[in-house]
């Protein structure tokens, strides 16, 4: 339960941060271009959060939950890629709520 309360925490810090937000609304024509977008988001990012020690313990950590929480997508309706939200996922899944294990 304590693992799960400090998802739902790092989660609502991650929410309520303006600095920890990949922009989702720019379509990308290759998935290339998409995820070097996103790479250069994440880069941003990873900083600040290396500096919450008790949800990542290493820069590495940052980077790999930084790689399930955005992904790119390609929309159905435009054929575009886009930066997908999958923080809350990334948040639950088995990888984070067992990387201290």
């Amino acid at each position: 339960m304590k693992i799960l309360s400090a998802g739902l925490v790092v989660g609502a810090l991650i929410a309520a941060s303006p600095a920890f937000a990949h922009d989702t609304e720019t379509s990308f024509a290759t998935r290339g271009a998409c995820e070097r977008a996103s790479a250069a988001m994440s880069n941003e990012e990873t900083e600040w959060l290396v500096t919450l020690p008790d949800f990542f313990s290493s820069t590495g950590e940052v980077a790999s939950f930084l790689t399930r929480a955005w992904t790119c997508d390609r929309n159905a309706s435009d054929g575009q890629w886009y930066i997908t939200d999958h923080v809350e996922d990334a948040l639950a899944s088995d990888w984070y709520l067992r990387r201290n294990d």
